[in-house]
């Protein structure tokens, strides 16, 4: 259960009871709502206008209206429509693009470290979308290496009232960061009395069930205003067995020539194996390799070599199933082995459990006086537990020569000579029989007589080796699967505004300031229990001459908890558990000295000072005041990411290194904003306005920057706006980018510039083992960028296998430059005005970001794909100088190391139109019913990046129409409103997606590059498909509302609508289902929600 820390609950506590003494106005730079509404009621216009300032600017208004293009999500109509968590409304907005980084990413490395959810606006990356709380940034939050964009998922739930996406760049009135746009979001402030209220959420199958318990006290008086909330959630585990589309392996999704997709595997069945069904990534365990035969697997009682209880599974010489009882089906299936579909796999989560803990408060209180002194605070606390369960991976360590339990030491228990084992199939009788079969039909068997044509004859018995070293490949319960965090976050804000009648001279009026200091702190908590690899390797022998388990007779030098080692039987029939697959050690003793806990401590702090003055300065020509702000903000950002030693050294097996990241960056900026009513009221000028503002920025590492930006917005009459605006925004590498000290671990690499299999000649050939450049399907660009940076691709050769465990780095630089963008907007809106009868309000808004110096963290895929993919093939990329290899022997250039490091690269573009509509009246259907429609369309016209490459070459990458970047994106809503009751409806759409035309892959046969076809004469050839048709999904709901309370019940995903297959070579995904973007991997759920306002006040 949630327990506060010292510090945070303290805190929190200090600043509430402070409320009873000093109670606070709401932040200066809190935004109120710019929607465009056709007319307000005459006795709202009677009253005293009230000043507020709008999202995107630092001036106070008597209006609602905004030059900055922005869109409001109302959080009312959200919640009414099932929707209530803020990673799940701003990710699916239509301003958001790309991947985003939500809940469902369980088991990737991640900036935020797992359980943590970020926004990204156009696609542009959550560093650069700058996350506002009441006008105030919110700072970063996670656990593991560096946090660098705040968790969106730690925001209250209950307790907002909207979200506004300011859209075009806001360094200039924000501060940096602010390149993609801001996101503020806006929370409820109008309590009174006591609120209680509840959401639940049920889907119709097991699995994520959730439950969300608010409640909320305040009052409001003339003078001052007080509210706290507090709200509990509760998020049940989802698995991947829960849901029908993820409760299968992850398989091929391929089309054919004409357009029929397939999944069912035909690669295996027809060489002699079991159908292993759609299953295309085979991650298979309960195996060991051993010399001369390679993988044999585990099959209790009988063996069809000389293993005891291990078998080949596939023939060396004839490439097919190895057959050794002759029953025509090959000895192994692999399903029986394959981790990926085995039950621990579909146990493991699609949505991992969560609970979460968010406390608000905030007050104010005007002193008697002239200048209406207003202190104010406002507190906020949130943790969240999460506990994600994955499936556990391979574990293969090689197991010394002469170990007293290796399967390859003829002195050991159960040991055998495997070169004798070898034999032993060789002469199996039917493995003989089949593989005079083979070499009859395929060559007459080179001359020699049928009766004779067996593997002896050829010479390819090996005779006895003695012992020698394996490498077991085995699963073990609980390693490295499970990740256990808890964090925990809090952010205090004290200030006061007032009136400054003593700057009210001469043309001079109407000033106001404001000055306060905020503080953040985030602390993040994670554990993960794996197997340590130096206990492994001391317990296996790895440090003795004699291979004697944990003998250290050579001189390594271990950390002092290896002490305690226990033997550890790497061969253990509790290993390799048929069909189960993950398996576990043989004692209690073994697991307990092995597992280990992986720890990390992440602490991230903000301190954030800021003083804003605004007011007229004088009057212009048309009669109104120019205002004019002025402000100064001083930032500090600490952070300290602490990891154990277990983390740091990378002491798990098989896992990444990662040693956290520790600094501080102090940030001063100066800001001003004009806006200057340069013409009103005249004819076709009903109001002309410019609004000029710029910022210094003075950074610790970069020194001075400057921003700008002018908007203009030009009104012929009252009803039509055209705008205008046109900004610089400045974005220095962020802490993680600076500080990260660096992580080190082990991924696959598929290399190219290795021979594939399809290129070399087979036992039968007159150069049998060796390149044939006839069947090299490999692009001749590709060839060419292997040779330019040294690698010969005709003389790499490793059997057909192009694809290692490769070592990488990340890492900060100190060295980077700061990024720097240019954008610009025009548009317009109209509000109808030649009719009372009902209101309709539309605009559109074109908008184009362009980003240079910018910084990105490339893949391992990344890297290789642009190196050696370049259409140049002159092996110029920047990127192949991040490649090291070992060129001691051409047959095997291995890559030793990629850097993956952070650096600066050209150029970035966003470019798109947003378009809005809102339609309100009043329908007379025998009662009236009040109708309100709303649209929210994204069109994408581009998102790109372009590289110049040392040599001049041109590197232009375009992702529009691909995943994450669809041309459209909409979302829809209507109410329909009698008396008490509403009824809401929400449509999302996604228009189709695709891939990259460069990465899309030939079509070919199951003997070649597919999975699924035959090819010619009696099928058709295959590709990999990654593909999605436009996608819909569709909610509803009904509520009943009286004065002081409110239930309503609704469904959402009506139509239960599966998220699109892809190929997962082609996609990041799970199960073949694409994940970040926007896709329901949850289906049809049902929610209802009630509300109870108690009239218990001051």
């Amino acid at each position: 259960m949630f327990k506060l820390k010292p510090l945070a609950a303290l805190t929190l506590l200090g600043t509430m009871l402070s409320a009873q003494t000093v109670l606070a106005q709401e932040e200066a730079l809190e935004s109120t709502t710019i929607e465009a509404v056709a007319e307000e009621s005459a006795e709202a216009n009677l009253g005293p206008v009230e000043e507020v300032v709008v999202t995107g600017s630092r001036l106070r208004s008597s209006t609602y209206s905004s030059i900055s293009p922005l869109q409001i999500i109302d959080a009312e109509f959200q919640r009414e429509v099932g929707l209530i968590n803020a990673d799940e409304i701003l990710q699916n907005s239509t301003n958001a693009g790309g991947q985003q980084i939500d809940l469902s990413f369980n088991g990737f490395v991640l900036d935020n470290g797992p359980g943590s959810s970020t926004v990204s606006l156009r696609g542009l990356g959550a560093n650069r979308t700058l996350l506002l709380m009441n006008g105030r940034r919110l700072s970063p939050s996670g656990v593991e290496g560096a946090p660098s964009s705040p968790s969106v998922n730690l925001v209250p739930r209950l307790m907002i009232q909207r979200y506004e996406n300011l859209l075009d760049a806001a360094s200039s009135i924000y501060g940096s960061d602010a390149i993609a746009g801001a996101t503020n979001i806006i929370t409820k402030k109008d309590f009174d009395g006591l609120q209680l209220e509840v959401f639940s959420g049920q889907y119709d199958r097991a699995g994520g069930d959730n439950a969300t318990i608010g409640a909320a006290w305040g009052f409001n008086t003339d003078k001052s205003s007080f509210g706290i909330g507090v709200e509990y959630t509760d998020i049940d585990r989802t698995r991947y067995a829960d849901r029908p589309w993820t409760n299968e392996c992850t398989g091929n999704v391929e089309i054919t020539q004409s357009g029929e997709i397939r999944r069912q595997d035909q690669y295996y069945q027809n060489i002699g194996y079991p159908d292993v069904g759609q299953c295309s990534s085979l991650s298979l365990a309960g195996r060991t390799i051993v010399p001369t035969a390679g993988s044999i697997y585990h099959t209790p009682g009988t063996s069809n070599g000389g293993w005891g209880n291990f078998s080949e599974s596939g023939d060396p010489y004839t490439g097919l199933a190895a057959d050794g009882n002759g029953d025509g089906i090959g000895d192994i299936n692999f399903n029986d082995y394959n981790l990926n579909g085995s039950p621990r796999d579909l146990a493991a989560d699609l949505i991992a459990p969560q609970k979460y803990l968010n406390m608000m408060a905030y007050g104010e209180m005007t002193l008697d006086g002239d200048m209406n002194i207003t202190p104010y605070f406002e507190a906020m606390y949130n943790m969240q537990e999460y506990d994600q369960q994955g499936r556990e991976g391979q574990l293969f360590p090689f197991v010394p020569a002469l170990n007293p339990y290796n399967l390859c030491n003829p002195d050991a228990e159960n040991g055998v000579d495997c070169g004798l084992a070898q034999d032993a199939y060789f002469t199996n009788p039917s493995i003989v029989q089949n593989f005079a079969n083979y070499y009859l039909d395929l060559a007459n068997c080179f001359g020699v007589p049928a009766a004779f044509c067996s593997p002896a004859t050829f010479g390819l018995l090996s005779g006895p080796i003695g012992a020698v070293q394996t490498r077991p490949v085995v699963s073990v319960r609980g390693d490295r699967n499970n990740v256990s965090t808890e964090m925990e976050q809090m952010r205090v804000v004290f200030g006061a505004s007032a009136d400054l009648p003593f700057l009210d001279m001469g043309s001079l009026g109407n000033w106001r300031g404001d000055i306060s200091v905020s503080y953040s702190r985030s602390e993040g908590d994670a554990s993960r229990l794996g197997i340590r690899e130096d206990r492994l390797e001391l317990a296996l022998g790895d440090y003795s001459s004699t291979n004697t388990p944990c003998e250290n007779n050579l001189g390594a030098t271990l950390a002092a908890d290896t002490a305690g080692c226990v033997p550890v039987n790497m061969y253990a029939p509790s290993l390799y558990p048929v069909g189960t697959v993950v398996g576990d050690f043989a004692t209690q003793a073994e697991r307990d000295y092995l597992f280990d806990s992986r720890d990390f401590n992440t602490v991230y702090e903000q301190t954030l000072f800021s003083l804003v003055l605004d007011g007229d300065i004088f009057e212009m020509p048309g009669g109104e005041m120019a205002q004019l702000a002025i402000g100064f903000e001083h930032r500090i950002d600490d952070i300290q990411s602490n990891p154990d030693d277990v983390a740091r050294d990378g002491l798990f097996w098989g896992f990444f290194s990662d040693k956290g990241a520790f600094g501080e960056v102090d940030i001063s900026e100066v800001f001003a904003e004009v806006q200057l009513p340069l013409i009103a009221d005249k004819p076709l000028l009903k109001e002309l306005t410019m609004n000029l503002s710029g910022r210094i920025t003075d950074h610790e590492f970069y020194g001075e920057n400057e921003t700008a930006s002018v908007k203009v917005g030009y009104r012929p009459t009252e009803p039509f706006l055209l705008r205008a605006t046109w900004g610089t925004a400045f974005r220095a590498p962020n802490n993680r980018e600076l500080f990260l000290l660096g992580a080190t671990g082990f991924t696959n690499v598929a290399d190219p510039c290795y021979i594939p299999e399809s290129a070399l000649g087979g036992l039968g050939d007159a150069n049998e083992g060796a390149y044939i450049a006839e069947r090299d399907q490999r692009d001749p660009e590709v060839l060419a960028n292997c040779l330019a940076t040294g690698v010969d691709p005709t003389l790499a050769n490793a059997g057909g296998f192009n694809t290692f465990s490769t070592e990488v780095q990340t890492g900060g630089s100190l060295t980077l430059d700061p990024e720097e963008s240019e954008s610009f907007s025009y548009g317009f809106a109209y509000e109808q005005d030649f009719s009372n009868k009902f209101d309709l309000a539309i605009g559109m808004t074109y908008y184009s970001v362009k980003v240079e110096n910018t910084v990105i963290e490339p893949s391992t895929g990344y890297i290789i794909s642009d190196c050696y993919y370049d259409e140049a093939g002159t092996g110029s990329s920047v990127f192949c100088d991040r490649i090291q290899r070992d060129f001691s022997d051409p047959t095997d250039p291995r890559i030793q190391l990629m850097d993956l490091g952070f650096l600066n690269r050209d150029l970035e573009r966003a470019r798109g139109i947003d378009y809005n509509l809102t339609f309100r009246d009043t329908l007379n259907l025998g009662v009236p019913i009040d109708l309100q429609v709303s649209l929210v369309a994204n069109r994408n016209l581009e998102r790109s990046l372009t590289f110049t490459n040392p040599d001049g070459t041109v590197d232009y990458e375009s992702y529009q129409g691909e995943w994450g970047f669809s041309e459209w994106r909409a979302q829809t809503g209507v109410v329909l409103a009698w008396d008490k009751w509403r009824f809401n409806w929400q449509a999302r759409y996604l228009g189709a997606v695709g891939q990259d035309a460069d990465a899309v892959d030939a079509f070919s046969d199951a003997f070649t590059a597919s999975d699924t076809c035959l090819g010619p004469p009696n099928d058709e050839l295959c590709r990999d498909y990654a593909e999605a048709d436009s996608y819909m999904i569709h909610s509803i709901s009904v509520f009943y509302n009286e004065d002081n309370w409110s239930v309503g019940m609704g469904v959402r995903n009506l139509e239960d609508k599966a998220p699109p297959l892809a190929d997962p070579s082609e996609i990041t995904g799970v199960k073949s289902r694409a994940i970040g973007y926007g896709y329901d991997l949850m289906g049809r759920s049902f929610f209802v929600n009630a509300s109870y306002n108690f009239d218990i006040g001051f």
